[in-house]
């Protein structure tokens, strides 16, 4: 029997990001009832959220909103006043739902869930000042930097110009994309950089001095322009950096996750923790969840840039692994009803703007498993 006031937790560090192993497997316990798992979609879907908040109509819900999305999806740790946001509106939608799920739901407004939808092209601009401005595939503008730089948006590629002379000073802009979002950026010296959903890119508003650095976390495509006087340098996640002159590499730096470097074509040099390890093409770079450790191996590079080209390619991986990559850029949730699946192994080749559905029936298809999608949440059998 499990404990209302428990779940109830339990559902908040879910909405936190913040649920440890033994808490998820906890949770994805209570979700094998049916009626617990109709109970948790409406608890955590966006739109009834607000249908519900809205009848209150004493705030601006969707403003809130937006703030405690952005630090859901960014996986970032609550500040103590954003906490308190959350905890309160989660405090009313759990209040409201475990009354009155029961009656008067005929009474409720309609609410629409649309289907699972692939990936677009989608980020947010967090200016040096802290402004933040959102980015499309359909936008073109552009945007002064507090140091004088101009950067240009047009048909989902960011460009940063590249003039000195103008700058009074040199700043640091970000460019984040959120679950189900991809991007592209034009460096100032040229080099192109391709953000996969869920990542982050830090650069300057030009590049001074002896070295071209950014910062990174998620996954994300660098093509470096060569110039023999200014290395290339990214701080990966605050694990360790990668150094190059000129080529293309793949960095692969999620929470949670071993971080991957794995080089296409030319040199790298990553240090880590005082240590050095060149990597030539073909080869990868991974360090442990915990940090600690780096192998380095002689690797097929195309799965691993397969999704800057459009597609996913998983050969022989976990489906745990599978679907949680594919949770990443369709922005669902998955849950494991049975354990024992996590483990099997699929091999998988599809375009990444294919139906969710299409691609969950390629994996229904070795009838090991039956997969059930309720709103945007995907419950594995």
């Amino acid at each position: 029997m499990f404990d209302q006031i428990n779940i109830e937790t339990l559902i908040l560090k879910y909405l936190q990001g913040e649920l440890t192993e033994g808490e998820q497997r906890e949770l994805d316990e209570w979700l094998k009832d049916d009626r617990n798992k109709k109970l948790f979609s409406r608890l955590i879907n966006k739109q009834r959220i607000l249908v519900k908040m809205e009848r209150l109509d004493e705030y601006d819900w969707e403003k809130s909103w937006n703030v405690v999305e952005r630090k859901l999806h960014g996986r970032r740790k609550f500040f103590w006043k954003y906490w308190g946001i959350a905890a309160s509106l989660l405090g009313i939608v759990l209040l409201g739902t475990w009354m009155f799920m029961e009656r008067n739901e005929e009474n409720s407004p309609m609410v629409v869930i649309r289907g699972v939808e692939p990936g677009r092209v989608f980020a947010e601009l967090v200016l040096t000042g802290g402004k933040i401005v959102e980015l499309s595939k359909d936008s073109n503008n552009l945007f002064l930097g507090e140091g004088g730089n101009i950067l240009r948006n047009e048909n989902g590629v960011l460009f940063l110009t590249q003039d000195s002379v103008r700058l009074q000073k040199v700043d640091y802009n970000e460019i984040r994309t959120p679950r189900g979002g991809e991007y592209q950026v034009v460096l100032p010296d040229n080099s192109i950089v391709w953000l996969n959903a869920e990542s982050k890119l830090r650069f300057p508003s030009t590049f001074s001095g002896k070295e071209r650095k950014v910062f990174a976390s998620g996954e994300l495509y660098f093509q470096v322009a060569k110039d023999s006087l200014s290395p290339f340098r990214v701080e990966v996640e605050g694990l360790y950096e990668v150094e190059v002159l000129g080529t293309e590499f793949n960095v692969r730096a999620y929470s949670n996750l071993p971080s991957a470097t794995t080089l296409v074509n030319g040199r790298v040099l990553i240090r880590d923790k005082g240590a050095k390890v060149v990597l030539k093409a073909g080869e990868q770079a991974v360090k442990g969840k915990n940090g600690e450790g780096m192998v380095v191996r002689e690797v097929d590079v195309t799965p691993y840039i397969a999704w800057k080209q459009g597609y996913f390619l998983f050969e022989n991986e976990r489906l745990e692994d599978i679907l949680n990559e594919l949770a990443r850029w369709y922005n669902v949730n998955v849950f494991f009803e049975n354990s024992s699946v996590r483990e099997k192994r699929f091999s998988v080749d599809m375009p990444r703007h294919e139906s969710f559905k299409e691609v969950l029936h390629l994996i229904e298809q070795t009838r090991s498993i039956r997969i059930e999608i309720e709103g945007n949440n995907v419950f594995v059998k």
